[in-house]
């Protein structure tokens, strides 16, 4: 039976050609094949089965059975499987990269009525292909932004604004009415700053928190295995934070009902998800802070970010991606992203990272590789 593929002589075949070549595969190439391809369950179909299932979805583009969340040890990768696929599906192989990964769309809202009351809302700003829109931070709900407000105020991705909005259908979905503020200022009173082009320093200027030394601009790490609500020296780094002329941002997912409680009482800017809240807005909530430190970061403002449970994060950023091995292309390139944001510029701006961790999380190889041994110890 064969088990490889003249990648040449398939790209060159015609239809009838290129099913022929499919049959003629083995079956752990095609087992391979499938999965990629979003058939259920390759594992259990014996070879004619999976032959008909990848036929189907090379004619009709799309898998006769919708794919279950994958569940198991994940499968082992085949050379050229990705360039396979691409010529059966007529799709070129995307690159993963921080664009591809965090990449928004939201389809237009549908009015169904224009409620009277109007809510306080407050988000990072996402710009989609078809519409501007923001997740509220306390409610979750989808807040919709006209084009005329971005445009009087060159307003893009990663903008952080506040307002009030009306409700315009049972869908958790509202319309901005009036901006208040954008990225801190009045929005009356906002003016775009241009992206500063400033060379990052080497960060030197430690910040004196009662006993702590945070490294300004740097990776800190923070070990503790308390919650937040009862951890005094965290709750001592969070009050220090309050005291600093910078923009504060705190990063906790799956918080319990103590912790989120404890942090909605200080004045800093949030992005949080309860307990068992679901994988899709974790993975929202650090994609909206990597956006919007990017972009007060290009500004020129100063920034503190704590990450509050790091391993945490990850493991949300993995559900997304369905894995549990910790090895996701894409999760290390969102951890990655969150980590470069430490940095100090010429100008004296910077973004200062303070992540906390569990002692028995300290020996997670990816945080040991990309974290623990390049930032400096609380």
């Amino acid at each position: 039976m064969k088990e490889t593929l003249d990648l040449d002589a398939f790209n060159n075949a015609d239809m009838q050609k290129k099913i022929e070549i499919v049959k003629s595969l083995g079956i752990y190439e095609l087992r391979g094949l499938a999965r990629v391809l979003g058939i259920k369950s390759p594992t259990t179909k014996v070879r004619e089965t999976l032959i008909e299932n990848i036929l189907v979805t090379l004619v009709k583009g799309k898998p006769s059975e919708p794919q279950m969340s994958r569940k198991g040890r994940p499968f082992k990768k085949l050379a050229h499987l990705d360039n396979i696929v691409s010529m059966i599906a007529n799709q070129p192989v995307v690159e993963v990269n921080y664009e591809t990964v965090s990449e928004f769309n939201q389809e237009l809202p549908i009015f169904s009525y224009k409620g009277e009351k109007l809510l306080k809302v407050s988000g990072v700003l996402r710009h989609g292909k078809v519409s501007s829109y923001f997740v509220d931070l306390k409610k979750g709900y989808h807040v919709f932004v006209p084009q005329d407000l971005m445009n009087l105020k060159k307003l893009t991705t990663g903008d952080f604004i506040e307002g009030v909005a009306f409700k315009i259908n049972d869908n958790q979905q509202y319309y901005i009415k009036e901006l208040t503020k954008a990225n801190g200022t009045l929005f009356k009173d906002y003016s775009l700053m241009e992206n500063q082009d400033n060379d990052q320093v080497l960060p030197s200027e430690f910040l004196h928190w009662e006993k702590f030394k945070i490294l300004k601009g740097g990776r800190n790490i923070f070990v503790s295995d308390d919650p937040l609500y009862i951890d005094n020296s965290l709750k001592t780094i969070l009050s220090c934070m309050e005291n600093e002329d910078s923009v504060n941002i705190f990063l906790g997912l799956n918080l319990c009902f103590e912790d989120e409680m404890f942090i909605s009482s200080k004045n800093i800017i949030t992005f949080s998800s309860q307990y068992l809240s679901s994988a899709e807005d974790g993975f929202n909530r650090v994609l909206d802070v990597i956006n919007m430190i990017s972009r007060l970061a290009s500004q020129g403002k100063n920034i503190i970010l704590i990450v509050y449970d790091i391993t945490l994060i990850l493991s949300v950023i993995d559900q997304k991606f369905d894995v549990d091995d910790k090895s996701s292309i894409q999760s290390r390139i969102l951890l990655k992203k969150l980590i470069s944001l430490a940095e100090a510029k010429r100008d004296g701006s910077s973004t200062t990272l303070i992540a906390t961790i569990r002692k028995d999380d300290t020996d997670n190889q990816i945080l040991k590789n990309d974290l623990i041994r390049i930032s400096v110890k609380i």
